[in-house]
């Protein structure tokens, strides 16, 4: 994100604007989750109906991100780099999700083969958070000037959001990676500090950074550990 220039003076978005973006929130808290939300309708055949619902992640995500975009009058840059990010979340969470069906097969060798760790724990997160980073930047960015009220619905949506992201770093095996891109985004919440876009950053980045911290910090405090994953505790 550029912190180069402040905000031009605060025009009133596209009242639209607020609705999409309230939507894209919430298709990243259900759909960056879906595995766990999903995870009780069962199975079909060999098959997670989570995975099946999954499927539909990056149309939720992207086009309501798009809808946000094109409300706000974004710019070629914005929309480049939406298509750069669009793209890269799109292939990390489709190598994900493969890798993570195949590791849910019932043949142990194959559900545990190092192979499929590497696709479904490593490769394919770092892949698709930082997508999920670059099309959350290519919203910010385009909303820095807008001005839109956030009101106590948004805060929650934004606190939610946040706390998705903490689960998701955590679980995901990359907190560093988080803490880089959570930093990132109070980066530009303080350079466009009094925008709407700089507070809603501040809201999800500040939160999500606090507790995202607190966790390696609480569990290297009390056992040695390394953000120990939420699975790994046995709480998912």
């Amino acid at each position: 994100m550029s912190t180069t220039k402040s905000p031009p003076a605060g025009r009133p978005a596209h009242p639209v604007v607020r609705g999409w973006l309230g939507w894209f929130a919430l298709a990243v808290i259900v759909g960056m989750q879906a595995g766990t939300v999903f995870k009780p309708l069962g199975t079909i055949g060999d098959t997670r109906v989570a995975d099946w619902v999954d499927l539909a992640t990056p149309y939720a995500v992207l086009g309501c991100a798009a809808m946000v975009l094109v409300r706000s009058g974004a710019t070629a840059g914005q929309w480049t780099l939406f298509g750069i990010g669009g793209i890269t979340f799109t292939l990390g969470h489709g190598i994900h999700l493969s890798a993570n069906s195949v590791s849910n097969v019932a043949d142990e060798v194959v559900a545990k083969a190092p192979i499929v760790h590497l696709w479904d724990e490593v490769v394919s997160h770092w892949i698709w958070y930082t997508g999920l980073f670059l099309v959350m930047a290519s919203l910010a960015t385009a909303l820095r000037g807008a001005s839109f009220r956030i009101g106590p619905g948004g805060a929650i949506l934004a606190v939610l959001v946040a706390l998705t992201l903490t689960n998701t770093y955590i679980e995901g095996g990359t907190p560093w990676l988080g803490s880089a891109f959570l930093l990132a985004g109070l980066v530009g919440a303080v350079a466009w500090r009094g925008s709407s876009a700089g507070r809603l950053l501040a809201i999800v980045a500040g939160t999500a950074l606090v507790l995202l911290l607190g966790w390696g910090v609480y569990w290297y405090a009390a056992d040695g550990s390394t953000f120990p994953e939420f699975s790994e505790l046995g709480w998912i």
